[in-house]
């Protein structure tokens, strides 16, 4: 048999066969490569993972898990045995060091209602590490490799090259996936040539783990204490076995000096005096660094952790943002093997996500911490208390405090942006489901009614977010019919797109029930997403519908409408889908909160139950569809004087807010008293300066000197 030509050869090495390879590889076995590791093997992927020690690492480093992690850690079926191994911290305090005095103290039983773990679970990472160890040894599809270091990687058009130190180069791991999380040094980072942007603190920090009882000396202190002190400052941390001290270093000191026993004795006992000597059990130094990858993807390649981004170790951040990092990472590589999804989009999704999440949610906390216990101004200190105290008087301040350092927003922003935006990838352009996506992130976003091109550029000009075209007011404005059914697809489809093409807001569709059965629904969504739409709403009611102000409506069956959810699911690209239902004024609350939970489970992205606007029944609601944002209807035909205001509105879930006829409701009385006055006066009272203001909105001007621009050639 002939040898293969090198065209040959080089056409097997650049496009594998998929056979040959693994499915995901994973560098490093700290917290965060073994959750990726976990999560993937779970979801069905061939997973290898290398690590460059021959066993675990035994080191505690880290050793907070915040909400926001034991709520994914949860989702793999580790949190358990988590639990069994750690100390539940529900409290957590800010103190001055100086008269041990309590300037805040946070008791996290405030988000009780938004997680099913309203604490910090203190435990060491190398706890998390050996539970998830027993579960992959258990399964057929890893592979775990030690004393295998990845020395560099190369990017392929659809596949990695893995190269191990001392290993063949000819002949390296062939995945179509890997993520790295092998720590701040990163071997993978370096070889992919991605900068590691941001700076090293002068200051290093000296962390002392002890088996003296600080409880002894400090009234009341919490399990996680930051104490703010212009001489010395720290971090008090109990874990199960020990507690940590985390004081800064001088400039002045070597680590060997800061490490001496006696040097630390002397710190210890300036920071809690006692008669005997300190029992040290364990005492390290480390360089503090605030750093970020310019960017977290690199063609099938994701950094996740300490190897896309580090930072100061106050707050606790770093690992639970690396998990973080890991749950993303497995979802968007999932969709991309399972599901078809664009592998760029992907990656560039979680690249994009995830850096946000590190500079501005984790690092920003991070130096906040960091900046205000350590402050030495003492009219800044005393600023920093006033801020605290006012903190602890008000609850919706406190609660949204805790939600940020629990990190539960930044998790529910990336959550909810990949839910939206992970399988609407195939556009190259931003579409415009995935800008309301990115609004809904930010929310709550508020729309105006519009029903034709004028009416959708004034809301534009008005400043709203999005605009939402209301099949009521179409209706009436095409038909000059009521909302009782005779508006259809194609009429309504043909005005979305004249709204689109009038305006760049995302808009958002009523969709009444889908102009039809499940089938129907399915052509509903490809019109209008052809036509340009953001979202669009389908609601339950039988046909003939009725307008939802209306008594005597009849409603489908739940499983109908979960159908129709389910095929304007499957059937769209990157629109957003809106449940609506009826239930309120047909079968009461109760059945509401039955059908918002089938319907948030189908797969709906947003939740709008008719008539629902007090802040007890949004809160009910927001209860049962597990983090989908809720729309609310502010219509002049309703009453949603109950309406709380926005930011409690907000805490109930409120994403999406929207005035569907206001605006043909002032157009229909100005437009009768102007045919009035035509009638009686026989003249307006308009004039040119009125004309020319109306050209301006359709923007005549700027379009006639565009035109004047390409004629001469510019």
């Amino acid at each position: 048999m002939a040898e293969p030509d090198v065209a040959t050869l080089l056409a097997r090495r650049d496009r594998p066969d998929f056979e040959a390879m693994h499915t995901v590889a994973v560098s490093g076995m700290g917290p965060v490569g073994m959750f990726a590791a976990l999560k993937l093997a779970q979801l069905g992927h061939d997973v290898v993972v290398f690590e460059k020690l021959s066993d675990l690492s035994e080191e505690a480093r880290a050793s907070t898990f915040h909400p926001s992690s034991l709520e994914l850690l949860e989702e793999l079926g580790v949190v358990e045995a988590l639990h069994e191994v750690g100390l539940k911290a529900p409290i957590y305090q800010y103190r001055d060091g100086a008269d041990k005095r309590v300037l805040s103290q946070m008791d996290m039983s405030l988000l009780a209602g938004e997680t099913a773990y309203p604490y910090r679970l203190q435990s060491e990472q190398n706890n998390l590490t050996q539970i998830i160890r027993r579960r992959l040894e258990q399964l057929p599809n890893v592979t775990l490799r030690f004393d295998s270091p990845v020395a560099r990687v190369e990017v392929a058009d659809r596949h990695v090259r893995i190269h191990l130190e001392g290993g063949d180069r000819d002949h390296p791991v062939l995945a179509r996936w890997l993520i790295a999380a092998d720590g701040a040094a990163s071997p993978v980072r370096k070889s992919l040539g991605i900068a590691f942007e941001g700076t090293t603190y002068d200051e290093r920090f000296l962390v002392i783990s002890t088996t003296h009882e600080f409880r002894d000396d400090f009234p009341d202190l919490a399990y996680v204490s930051y104490i703010s002190d212009p001489e010395e400052w720290g971090v008090l941390l109990r874990t199960p076995k020990h507690w940590r001290a985390l004081l800064p270093v001088r400039d002045d000191e070597t680590d060997e000096q800061a490490m001496a026993p006696a040097r630390m004795e002397e710190r210890m006992q300036r920071f809690a005096a006692q008669p005997e000597p300190y029992e040290i059990v364990h005492a390290n130094v480390y360089a503090v660094n605030m750093r970020a990858a310019a960017t977290f993807a690199v063609g099938q390649v994701l950094l996740a952790g300490d190897s896309a981004h580090v930072n100061n170790p106050l707050g606790g951040m770093g690992m639970n943002s690396g998990i973080h990092d890991a749950w993303a990472a497995a979802e968007c590589i999932h969709a991309v093997l399972a599901d078809g999804v664009d592998a760029t989009h992907a990656g560039r999704l979680y690249s994009d996500l995830r850096r946000d999440a590190a500079i501005n949610h984790v690092q920003a906390s991070a130096q906040k911490n960091y900046d205000s216990m350590r402050e030495e101004d003492g009219s800044a200190r005393a600023q920093r208390e006033s801020l605290l105290s006012q903190l602890d008087r008000d609850e919706l301040d406190k609660r949204e405090h805790q939600r940020r350092a629990a990190m539960l927003t930044s998790l529910r922003i990336t959550r909810g942006r990949i839910k939206r935006e992970l399988h609407a990838v195939r556009a190259p352009a931003r579409t415009a489901g995935q800008r309301l996506s990115a609004l809904l992130a930010a929310g709550p976003v508020t729309a105006a009614g519009a029903y034709d091109g004028v009416s959708a550029a004034l809301v534009e000009r008005s400043g709203f977010e999005a605009v939402y075209v209301a099949g009521s007011a179409v209706s009436a404005a095409v038909l000059g019919q009521p909302d009782l059914g005779y508006l259809g697809l194609a009429e309504m489809a043909e005005q979305v797109r004249r709204v689109t093409a009038t305006t760049s807001l995302p808009a958002i569709v009523d969709g009444d029930t889908g102009y039809g059965g499940v089938l129907q629904v399915g052509e509903a969504v490809r019109r209008f997403e052809q036509a340009g739409a953001a979202a669009v709403q389908f609601e339950d009611q039988v046909l003939p519908k009725r307008c939802g102000h209306l008594a005597g409506k009849e409603l489908v069956d739940t499983a109908e409408m979960v159908a129709k959810i389910k095929t304007a699911i499957a059937e769209r690209s990157s629109l957003l889908v809106i449940a609506r239902t009826d239930a309120l004024s047909v079968d009461g609350f109760d059945a509401v909160l039955e059908r918002a939970r089938a319907y948030a489970a189908a797969g709906a992205d947003l939740i709008f139950a008719e008539g629902v606007t007090s802040l007890e029944r949004l809160t009910a609601l927001r209860s049962v569809v597990g983090g989908v944002p809720l729309a609310v209807n502010l219509s002049e035909a309703g009453d949603p004087s109950d309406l709380p205001p926005i930011e409690l509105a907000r805490e109930a879930g409120v994403g999406l807010l929207f005035h569907p006829v206001s605006a043909l409701l002032a157009a229909a009385e100005a437009v009768q008293g102007m045919y009035g006055r035509l009638r009686e006066a026989g003249d307006s009272g308009k004039g040119t300066a009125d004309w020319g203001a109306f050209t301006a909105v359709m923007g005549q001007d700027a379009q006639l000197a565009r035109a004047d621009r390409l004629v001469a050639g510019d």
